[in-house]
């Protein structure tokens, strides 16, 4: 049958099913809706094969009967899942909340999470929302970052902290991550291992293992001179082409996070450092528990922010930190708040 001919079949077809859909929708459209809006908690991050019950929020039947439940996992190999029939009942024949067990898998990626709320009568509801299984450690979540298994590093509280020595001086590889101080990014538990904490500066004063400490601005300037010489580094003044050897082709779950500039040029990590870009933090008022839980965070991909142990001479609220922005060559510094702005820790000792 040629293409002319098939046209008005085609036609036909579409408008039949172009007249169903408008009816369904119509008939839809003249439910009732249920009270409120559904929602639910699910952590932004979460780690490999964790387990998050999810129990939904915010809505009623206007008539006071019951609300079923139905979720979806993608991707996944898990069938979808009805926690909660309009009985009460779950598939178990035992009362259901309408929580679901949701078991994340081992794979390091993002996972949609999907509840629709049913009632006969009603027009159902729907929420989603995703979360990111992460993993901290060497070849993790993060990679690139040049570090082999068998260099030089301490254990401290589980965590595995690799070290390079500098001018004289060794400096932590990857980013403290003590859970005692700061907050973690996106205030979620798991990534406290994958881009380290951000913290205060009263806090990073206090966060590193015993016997290592956190750097001045002139030790970052001699460290900068000794990894490229023709810098001309200066404390307290931005050190000019220098962060390229800083940075690595870092990847968080397989994504590129350096994107690359010509004005900085062929990332070398030649200093080993491994700069992260985690972005800085608000940290907002701090709890009696030591949590941030309003904390918010930002220039993820784009910043790494690392705080120096100097604090402004003329102002005793504010110290200065150093950071790279993704685009520009150059190491910047600049102040912070001592009690509010968030930045990471890299630790040093003498040696």
């Amino acid at each position: 049958m040629s293409l002319r001919k098939l046209y008005p079949v085609i036609l036909a077809a579409a408008l039949m099913v172009s007249a169903i859909s408008c009816k369904k929708d119509k008939e839809t459209e003249s439910l009732p809706s249920l009270n409120g809006m559904l929602t639910f908690n699910l952590p932004e991050f979460v780690k490999p094969n964790e387990v998050v019950i999810l129990t939904p929020k915010n809505l009623s039947h206007p008539d006071g009967e019951i609300i079923g439940y139905y979720w979806k996992v993608t991707p996944g190999n898990t069938p979808a899942d009805t926690s909660r029939y309009e009985t009460g009942l779950d598939k178990y024949g035992k009362e259901s909340d309408g929580s679901f067990e949701c078991k994340f898998s081992d794979t390091l990626r993002t996972y949609t999470i999907n509840c629709t709320a049913f009632a006969k009568g009603y027009n159902s509801s729907y929420a989603s929302s995703v979360a990111t299984v992460v993993e901290g450690g060497l070849d993790g979540s993060i990679t690139g970052t040049g570090i082999l298994s068998e260099d030089s590093r301490i254990s401290v509280d589980g965590i595995d902290y690799y070290y390079t020595n500098i001018n004289g001086l060794d400096w932590f590889r990857r980013n403290l991550a003590n859970p005692s101080y700061g907050a973690s990014y996106s205030n979620a538990e798991a990534m406290l291992d994958v881009f380290g904490n951000f913290y205060s500066y009263e806090e990073a004063m206090k966060a590193c293992p015993e016997g290592w400490r956190l750097p001045t601005d002139a030790e970052w300037t001699a460290m900068a001179n000794a990894i490229n010489p023709e810098a001309n580094a200066v404390e307290g003044e931005p050190i000019k082409g220098i962060c390229a050897d800083l940075m690595a082709d870092i990847r968080f779950n397989g994504t590129e996070m350096w994107e690359y500039w010509p004005s900085v040029g062929e990332i070398t990590n030649s200093s080993r450092l491994a700069a992260i870009p985690a972005g800085y933090a608000n940290l907002g008022e701090k709890t009696e528990d030591g949590k941030y839980p309003t904390a918010s965070f930002f220039g993820v991909y784009e910043y790494a922010a690392f705080w120096t142990a100097d604090k402004v001479e003329d102002n005793d609220k504010m110290a200065y930190y150093r950071y790279i922005i993704g685009d520009q060559p150059d190491l910047q510094i600049s102040k912070g708040d001592i009690n509010t702005f968030g930045a990471n820790v890299r630790c040093v000792r003498e040696n």
